[in-house]
């Protein structure tokens, strides 16, 4: 596993975050990754770099578009290591054109998903029965559920408004078996 995850949210959500494995938090309202990485120096340390980076805002519907500062602070290939790569779960028009047609440079993925039963059921397990560490310690894969609603058209459209608020801290479920 890695070392160091470092999480970049507001700083109201830096403890749910930790909570989540986070070694360390960046407040996006009070400083960017790339000045983070800085660390007042004039240019980013190559030690300083990501192996990986994944990219879970840019695009995903107030505008942000943190690809380009993301792909800079990826680390160079080495005799020994790969080249840092991105991973976006949207990207911009282009992104996805190119990534369905000519393809992405090496480094560079769009999450593309067909769940299927047996997708869900894993991770189901993994929630119920969990894993064991390499050190012998057991771990439970915990799913963050911001609001349970009753599958009702009133609280469908709040949970829609929840969601395009970006404001959940979680995901937004509707309960079938309470349809009030």
């Amino acid at each position: 596993g890695a070392k160091e995850v470092i999480a970049v949210c507001s700083g109201k959500n830096a403890d749910l975050v930790k909570g989540l494995g986070a070694t360390d938090v960046i407040d996006y309202t009070q400083t960017d990754i790339t000045s983070y990485c800085l660390d007042g120096a004039d240019a980013v340390k190559e030690e300083a770099k990501f192996d990986a980076i994944y990219d879970a805002a840019s695009y995903s519907g107030a505008g942000e578009d943190y690809k380009d500062a993301s792909l800079k602070l990826l680390k160079l290939p080495t005799d020994t290591n790969g080249h840092g790569q991105y991973v976006a779960i949207n990207g911009s028009p282009l992104f996805w054109i190119r990534g369905l047609t000519i393809g992405l440079p090496a480094n560079q993925h769009l999450l593309l998903m067909k769940p299927t039963t047996e997708d869900f059921d894993y991770l189901s397990n993994l929630i119920d029965n969990g894993w064991e560490e390499q050190d012998g310690s057991k771990r439970n894969l915990k799913a963050i559920i911001d609001q349970i609603l009753p599958f009702t058209e009133e609280a469908v459209s709040k949970g829609f408004e929840l969601l395009k608020s970006r404001r959940a801290k979680g995901k937004i479920v509707f309960d079938f078996e309470k349809q009030v």
